[in-house]
């Protein structure tokens, strides 16, 4: 019997994204596939940046914003259900592809099930399985027709382990950065996105602005405000801390580009703040449960992506108990001056940054992926 894809005179796609920026990458890539193929219709889980580009959204995707185990032990019911959902509109559309983007909890279990059904699985942002669980190679080796790498050194460890892997670029590098005026006295906070990582981090990065404030009295200091983080909240960790700092909305790229220094929750702003060319001290906290879990099992020396990909600790980590007013604070305080310290930072992010970069936009080349697979109708 003739496939019945192969009769489809406008192939479908399902995309998966949960996380705001996952959802701002998967938007690029379906506004340049929609270049290519104007007829494909998507659907699956996404936000407004998705929305936007023509997803229709099958379900809420917020039930997926957890960080930790804890924190997604507790929301499972509602992970379920969503699950539930995308897979029932799967077998109703029957999609040619699959764009499953970072979300490797959700999104590997979803790709076994994709796999079965035949629907062919790019995964773009590959989960860092080179640095702490490593059985999820053996998964995306069976599960991923092809998944799309956004660090440099990811294709190779990928491609020696038997998964078809090509490097992207990192989407960061997509757009540019925003303009941003030289402030020589500004120090960029940024405490991450999710509301517990403000609860975790804000405390310690206001009381080290405090401290640097003391040192430097003509510092000045200005916090990304993330979607769906109250600024009530914000204002009054701030205040108990006793520091005052500019609210500005969005994401830290509003707030890092022409800042002297940046404060940073480990995560996907120290990528931003390199490319930015901000020199920063990074800080992360999970919960107990979660650090005495993935610790033992973590293979890398370090956490922050930046000095990864730098190979040696180009910025200060300090990780858990570590991450406090005043050992931030003295980690940043020889950051703001002009010295061997920064100059050394400074160019040891410009190395980094330049390693994210591919020879086309990291969109162009996964729509390019999956415009063969659509245009092929799995046929």
């Amino acid at each position: 019997m003739e496939n019945a894809k192969c009769k489809d005179l406008n192939p479908s796609l399902l995309v998966v994204a949960g996380e705001a920026s996952a959802d701002a990458h998967g938007a690029r890539v379906v506004e340049r596939l929609r270049r290519k193929l104007p007829g494909v219709e998507c659907f699956g889980l996404g936000r407004e940046r998705l929305e936007a580009a023509g997803l229709s959204a099958v379900a809420d995707s917020d039930a997926l914003r957890v960080v930790g185990i804890s924190e997604a032990l507790r929301g499972l019911p509602k992970i379920r259900r969503v699950f539930g959902r995308v897979l029932d509109e799967v077998r109703n559309r029957q999609p040619s592809a699959a764009l499953l983007i970072d979300l490797p909890d959700f999104n590997l279990r979803l790709a076994r099930r994709l796999n079965k059904l035949d629907v062919p699985v790019v995964y773009y942002v590959a989960p860092q399985a080179w640095a702490w669980r490593r059985g999820r190679v053996r998964q995306l080796r069976r599960r991923v027709h092809k998944l799309c790498v956004v660090f440099p050194f990811e294709a190779e460890f990928f491609e020696k382990n038997g998964v078809a892997a090509e490097f992207v670029g990192h989407p960061l590098t997509e757009d540019g950065l925003p303009p941003g005026e030289d402030r020589p006295n500004r120090v960029a906070i940024v405490p991450g996105s999710r509301p517990r990582e403000i609860e975790r981090l804000l405390p310690a990065f206001a009381g080290a602005a405090r401290i640097l404030k003391e040192q430097v009295p003509d510092l000045e200091f200005v916090l990304p405000q993330a979607p769906g983080i109250e600024a009530g909240r914000v204002r009054e960790l701030l205040s108990r801390a006793g520091v005052e700092a500019a609210l500005v909305p969005g994401g830290a790229l509003r707030a890092l580009p022409g800042s002297r220094l940046a404060l940073v929750a480990s995560g996907t702003a120290t990528l931003e703040s390199a490319l930015a060319g901000v020199p920063m001290v990074v800080a992360y906290r999970v919960s107990r449960m979660t650090y005495l879990m993935v610790r033992p099992i973590f293979r890398l020396p370090y956490v922050c992506i930046v000095n990864i990909l730098a190979k040696r600790r180009l910025v200060p980590e300090l990780l858990q108990g570590r991450a406090k007013a005043e050992a931030v604070a003295r980690a940043a305080l020889p950051l703001l001056e002009d010295g061997k310290e920064r100059t050394g930072m400074l160019l040891g992010l410009r190395e980094v940054a330049a390693s994210l970069q591919s020879d086309r936009r990291p969109s162009e080349r996964v729509a390019g992926i999956l415009a063969g697979l659509l245009e092929g109708g799995g046929c």
